[in-house]
């Protein structure tokens, strides 16, 4: 999809009865449904002004500076935004285009970023006469939907219905104003609602009575389209006054900014330049709660990102709409509801049956709540009212909602009201896939009493790459109605051994984005290769390939002919492949590929950039780029992309061809084209690099050898290899030939605390460690610890890859009481301590016989016995008769226990004293026995 190149914001909206407003597949949003066996993916690829780009200096760079590297290019700025220092939007010059003119600003370090304009498109569909039609706010079953499956805005009401200060936003097609259903609660700046052609409140625009229109750059915010005043219904359509429809708040004032054409189209920049002035106008005074943005698009602004947080501190929430292609935000990301930002809240949309609409995106980790989107009867201009459906329809719902609670209580700030929003719905098995699982509920959220949310947010999806020492952000909602609800503690698991617990806290400190506002951030920083798991309170686990970095080397073309499979991509589109074996990539294995039409593949989903970036980019997680540019394959013949699996197995190999395809400048140009190809190896992470021709000529010879791609693979967000950026390198009929170091080894030890329980002074007890090389190469080392340890055996290591060794450590107290120590492991892959604990008992005599009250004759033989513990060498027998002296009976006998002894006269009460030779251990019979005649 090529209007004029690129970035449509489209609407979130189906629309029904009287208009059609929009493709009812969400035109210019991502469609990620499957087109063919090997899946293709999307298509509707982002527009943009042609000849407008947003660029942002650094802070401090000076007029003259921006002067001069505008005048590089022969462009002129035509917009500056108060509310991202450095914004500029850049008039270029007849003859250069959005992508010449990005790669221009790129070269400057003062410049932080430059990206296209990209155009954007809405997403759509009491005694008050039509309130039995508005399902969503009161759903009683009418037609057979499902009584209950509503925001139980009735009860809502019964608490608040809205009020006249407070203010939201809807930055859309604009709305009618003068509808007689809207017109009581429009916002007024009372100022300038006159017809003087003054400024008269001096804020830069003139007669702004109700709001701005960017679209013509007047005052006169009219909507020609619907989808704004369809919109503003929903959230303060007049209430009890006779007339049509209500909205969630009966009061409330709306604040109209156009920046959506008759044709529900707009830029980035016209979402910004309205941004822009809603913050101006919260600056001057206006109690604006909460903006509503019932449009989108596929491409991430860093400009309208930058916009939004100003808004976050400035206490306005963004209420955005999901997006309508079915598909999982998680994976195919739709924005502005995708951008990570506290105050933004995506919406999906469900049905009067209490079901998630079938057109409605969701995204587990990436879209907050549900609300009604089908079927919503509202106010449109020339005083009609229609039916439209779409998550442009849900957002209205939302945003209504954080006007009322404002209006219920003027002291909740931001952060309190997106999270009574999220805590109040009403749990919905429908909506599973959504951060908080639940359906909108406006007398929950104003009711709102010990409810809980607890739903990790960062990392998006079950399983995520990551690369060593490239910290993995963490986060997770942990909110009780409107407040925090403590700290979140994520469990870091390499098999079945934990290695790390990380604290995530609401603090405000990076990576924590908000103090206080119950989304609780941490990293986790992976120390070596391997895979991990990481827990999240819940069982809910997200499993981490932590890869290999890959480097490159020139290598000889060997270039594989196959006839291969069609994959029929178009332009900005992708395909995923399932290969028969595993594809191994930077040392982990993956068993699905996502192809693009734009000359690269990614492991991490159907990832859409015609727009080349350097490596790595955060954009997506896991990139192999040959030849990243705007490339344009031709359905349906063979200037397109093609794989084959080769050879037999345990060497097959992956091949993936992009042949003969051409350069969207100049796609007339069937003779313009480039021919690469990708070699996946079945036995090794090796990736080839193959280049047949990278010659366009003709009309794209500015793109020649790579001029205007990006070459180079990367393993995370912050981790790659870049060979070259929009720079010439590539010769035709060369290759390169990319590897992974081999994974370095790495030292585990278990078990990780060892108990030698209680053992006599001067006796050893054993126990074992096991230390394993759980990397790869060699892992050497040794083992040391200190007494009362000491190392028996396997002192010393040298292990290969997965080889382990048993370690003796000997445990000989010297001294009574407990011996904690240490153990530790050195080696070249880092150092382990392993916990010792051990109790050292007293040595011991116990005498078992005679002990008192036996009655043992004179001449006869019997057996004197004990037990002892922790004496060495043999003992002394002793005996003492009436109370007297001790006599020796034997001077040293064996210390086993058993000493025979014929009984001698006189006879007397006895006592019998067993000790050892130094006589430092004794023991004596209990109570006399008799010795007898």
């Amino acid at each position: 999809m090529h209007t004029s190149r690129r970035g449509a914001i489209a609407f979130v909206v189906f629309v029904g009865l009287l208009i059609c407003m929009a493709p009812a597949a969400g035109a210019g949003e991502r469609g990620e449904g499957s087109g063919s066996a090997a899946g293709v993916h999307g298509g509707a690829a982002p527009k943009h002004v042609p000849d407008e780009v947003l660029v942002r200096f650094a802070p401090g760079v000076s007029p003259t500076v921006k002067s001069a590297i505008h005048r590089g290019l022969g462009a002129r700025t035509v917009a500056r935004y108060a509310t991202v220092t450095g914004l500029e939007l850049v008039k270029l010059p007849k003859g250069v285009g959005a992508k010449e003119a990005i790669k221009h600003y790129r070269r400057h370090l003062d410049v932080l970023y430059a990206e296209p304009n990209y155009v954007v498109e809405a997403v759509a569909v009491l005694n008050d006469p039509l309130f039995g039609s508005l399902w969503g706010l009161e759903n009683t079953g009418q037609s057979s939907g499902t009584p209950g499956a509503d925001i139980d805005a009735t009860r809502a009401w019964s608490l608040t219905t809205g009020s006249s200060s407070v203010v939201v936003a809807v930055i859309d097609t604009g709305i009618d104003y003068t509808h007689p259903d809207l017109a009581a609660n429009m916002f007024h700046n009372t100022a300038d609602c006159d017809a003087n052609g003054v400024d008269d409140d001096g804020n830069g625009f003139v007669h702004d009575c109700h709001g701005i229109d960017v679209v013509h750059n007047d005052s006169n915010p009219m909507d020609d389209n619907s989808h704004g005043t369809h919109v503003a219904g929903t959230i303060g359509a007049a209430g009890n006054n006779r007339i049509g429809v209500v909205g969630v708040n009966w009061n409330v004032r709306l604040m109209p900014c156009k920046f959506l054409d008759a044709q529900g189209s707009g830029t980035t920049a016209g979402a910004i330049a309205c941004l822009n002035y809603v913050a101006m106008m919260k600056d001057r005074g206006v109690d604006i709660v909460a903006t509503n943005h019932s449009w989108g698009g596929v491409d991430f602004s860093q400009a309208l990102y930058d916009a939004i947080d100003s808004h976050r501190k400035r206490g306005i929430l963004f209420v955005a709409a999901a997006g309508n292609s079915a598909t999982d935000n998680n994976t195919a990301p739709f924005y502005p509801a995708g951008y990570y930002l506290p105050n933004v809240i995506s919406v999906a949309a469900t049905t009067r049956t209490d079901a998630l609409a079938s057109f409605s995106n969701f995204g587990r980790q990436t879209v907050h709540v549900g609300a009604p989107g089908s079927e919503i009867l509202s106010t449109t201009p020339a005083n009609t009212y229609s039916t439209f459906s779409g998550t442009s329809m849900a957002a209205p719902h939302v945003t209504g909602l954080a006007a009322l609670l404002k209006a219920d209580d003027p002291t909740r700030d931001w952060r309190a009201i997106r999270n009574l929003i999220l805590a109040g719905g009403e749990d919905s098995a429908a909506l599973t896939q959504t951060i908080s699982q639940k359906r909108l509920n406006a007398y929950g959220a104003l009711t709102c009493s010990g409810s809980t949310v607890l739903s990790r947010l960062r990392p998006v999806g079950s399983s995520i790459t990551a690369a060593v020492g490239a910290p993995v952000d963490l986060a997770a909602l942990h909110v009780n109605c409107a407040d925090p609800n403590g700290a979140v503690t994520v469990a870091v698991a390499s098999g079945a051994q934990t290695v790390a617990t990380v604290t995530l806290e609401d603090d405000g400190l990076a990576p924590d984005q908000a103090a206080g506002d119950g989304i609780y951030s941490g990293q986790w920083t992976p120390a070596a290769q391997g895979t991990y798991s990481l827990t999240f309170p819940g069982g809910d686990v997200v499993t981490v390939a932590v890869l290999a970095n890959y480097s490159y080397s020139p290598t000889a073309l060997v270039w594989r002919t196959i006839s291969g499979s069609n994959l029929n991509l178009s332009d900005d589109s992708s395909a995923s492949i399932s290969p028969p074996f595993p594809i191994r990539f930077g040392g982990a294995s993956f068993t699905t590929v996502y192809v693009n039409s734009n000359g690269y593949l990614s492991f991490t989903g159907p990832f859409i950039s015609y727009l080349n970036a350097a490596i790595p980019t955060s954009a997506v997680g896991t990139l192999v780029a040959p030849f990243w540019d705007d490339l344009y394959p031709v359905p349906g013949t063979a200037q397109n992309a093609f794989w084959a699996v080769t050879g037999a197995a345990p060497n097959r190999e992956l091949v993936i061809e992009w042949r003969n395809v051409r350069q969207f400048d100049c796609n007339a140009d069937s003779a313009a084209t480039v021919k690469f190809q990708i070699v996946f190896f079945e036995s090794s992470s090796d990736i080839l690099f193959n280049y047949a021709d990278t010659v366009f000529g003709g009309g794209c010879g500015s793109a020649d050898y790579g001029a205007a791609a990006t070459v180079g693979i990367q393993v995370s967000p912050t981790r790659g290899t870049q060979f070259s950026f929009d720079a010439p390198r590539l010769s035709a009929s060369t290759a390169l030939l990319w590897t992974v170091p081999p994974p370095p080894p790495a030292l585990w030890v278990t078990p990780v605390t060892q108990d030698f329980g209680a053992v006599t002074v001067g006796s050893s007890v054993n126990r074992s460690f096991t230390v394993q090389n759980t990397g790869g190469g060699t892992l050497t080392g040794s083992v040391s610890t200190s007494a009362p340890y000491s190392v028996v055996s396997g002192g010393s290591f040298s292990l290969a890859p997965g080889a382990s060794q048993s370690v003796v450590v000997s445990f000989t107290p010297s001294a009574p009481g407990s011996a904690p120590g240490t153990v530790l492991f050195s080696s070249n892959a880092g150092n382990l301590s392993r916990d010792v604990t051990g109790t050292g008992a007293a040595a011991q005599i116990t005498v078992l016989s005679p002990n008192g009250g036996e009655a043992w004759r004179i001449n006869r033989k019997y057996r004197i016995a004990w037990t002892s513990s922790g004496v060495k060498g043999n003992v002394r027998i002793e005996l003492s008769r009436d109370g007297g002296s001790w006599q020796t009976l034997f001077a040293s006998t064996a210390n086993d226990g058993a000493a025979d002894w014929k009984v001698t006269g006189p006879a007397a009460q006895a006592r019998v004293r067993i000790c050892d030779l130094a006589g430092l251990v004794c023991d004596t019979s209990n109570a006399p026995f008799s010795i007898t005649p």
